[in-house]
């Protein structure tokens, strides 16, 4: 009868875990896809009932008006497009990646609010493509809060930077507005370090007078994620 080792045993059993996991990432991944590839089919819906309504109205005060809710919408739909998880490992560059989202959140949310949004950016960050997605989520989240609340009644500056100094990719989100509103800890502030803990990273956030920065650090090199990880915890203790 053939008996396995404790070692043996232990090793089958850690292999077998480990790729429940990666199956129940992949198709919580896939869910997700499924469920923009929905939003965008309503967002669809939603942009052909707003033209047809332009096409019949005769007033010319309601057709412009309906001209810029479908360019909204459009530019809304296209940053949900962006977002959509990669169902892929392949190497992506996490800072082209990022110039293009902060491109479609300037049209989709910024501009008309009248918040800039200065992007620092000098050089590529290649990552698995599942990692870089779970990034941009949080730099995107980052955005949206700085844009929602520390601008409330005013216009104002986001600035985006990234780079990577001692095996870390590092991105910061900072804004020159009140940082009264953004001390506020809610489900955005979960997600964003839920999907942090994902990359094996930390968010640190900063808050002044003169606004508020949050940095997002996380290791380049995936050999280096095991250091990261024991890392964190002792930051915990």
């Amino acid at each position: 009868m053939f008996c396995r080792s404790d070692k043996q045993r232990w090793r089958a059993g850690r292999l077998g875990h480990n790729h429940v996991l990666r199956h129940a990432a992949d198709r919580s991944l896939l869910f997700s896809a499924e469920f923009l590839h929905r939003v965008k089919n309503e967002y669809g819906c939603a942009i052909s009932l707003a033209t047809i309504l332009e096409t019949r109205s005769s007033n010319e005060e309601t057709k412009a008006a309906l001209a810029q809710v479908i360019d909204q919408l459009h530019a809304l739909s296209s940053a949900h497009e962006f977002l959509r998880p990669p169902l892929t490992t392949a190497l992506t560059d996490l800072s082209a990646n990022l110039t293009q989202l902060c491109r479609v959140m300037t049209s989709s949310k910024l501009a008309q609010r009248g918040v800039e949004l200065n992007l620092a950016i000098t050089e590529p960050v290649l990552h698995d493509a599942k990692r870089c997605w779970r990034a941009e989520l949080i730099v995107s989240e980052l955005i949206t809060n700085a844009s929602r609340h520390a601008f409330v009644s005013q216009a104002g500056r986001i600035s985006v930077a990234v780079k990577t100094a001692s095996g870390k990719v590092i991105c910061r989100v900072s804004d020159d507005g009140s940082p009264a509103a953004t001390l506020k800890r809610g489900l955005g502030t979960e997600m964003i370090e839920a999907l942090a803990v994902d990359l094996d990273g930390y968010v640190e956030r900063l808050h002044k007078a003169s606004g508020t920065t949050v940095t997002l650090c996380f290791p380049q090199d995936l050999a280096d994620r095991s250091t990261a990880l024991a890392s964190r915890r002792g930051r915990r203790v």
